[in-house]
């Protein structure tokens, strides 16, 4: 899985080699619950090409190998990242964090909230399923059951990686 701070930065080059630019940011349909695209900040100065499609994508690994960059417009994560989501009662539950990334068919399984610093550190961050989302224009409405709940914790994996090596 992935998060969006995967893509945050990675250099994109087109088939030919050329550098075309870094990652920016994340075009979403929230509504499929997909990535359709890349917003570019590339390095030509007066080059309104910034849309990078997931079908003209080759590949991603340490850089992102692309056949065609475009002119292109949707909504970004960073338009709805740290937007309040609620649940039916009215509770705000947290802020959009983060969204994590399925590598097969680059899907959005699941989005992260926290509810601030202090919880952070105490409970962790909380992962919501997508699907028991809907996304308004002020809020994400939380529809799921409070009975099952994902969390993330800080954790330390050097004692993990030591057992592991044992």
């Amino acid at each position: 899985m992935f998060k969006t701070r995967d893509f945050y930065f990675k250099k994109v080059y087109n088939i030919k080699g050329k550098k075309i630019g870094i990652i920016e940011d994340l075009y979403i349909d929230f509504f499929w619950g997909k990535i359709v695209g890349f917003k570019v900040s590339n390095s030509h100065l007066f080059s309104k090409n910034n849309y990078i499609d997931m079908e003209d994508v080759i590949d991603i690994g340490e850089d992102v190998i692309i056949e065609n960059i475009k002119k292109g417009e949707g909504l970004t994560f960073k338009e709805i990242k740290y937007m309040e989501v609620i649940d039916t009662l009215g509770n705000v539950k947290g802020v959009l964090e983060d969204i994590i990334i399925d590598i097969q068919d680059y899907s959005i399984k699941a989005i992260v909230i926290s509810s601030g610093l202090v919880d952070k550190m105490i409970k962790g961050k909380q992962i919501i399923l997508l699907n028991r989302c809907i996304l308004g224009e002020e809020y994400i409405l939380y529809t799921g059951n409070e009975g099952v709940m994902f969390k993330t914790l800080p954790h330390n994996m050097d004692r993990h990686n030591a057992i592991k090596k044992a």
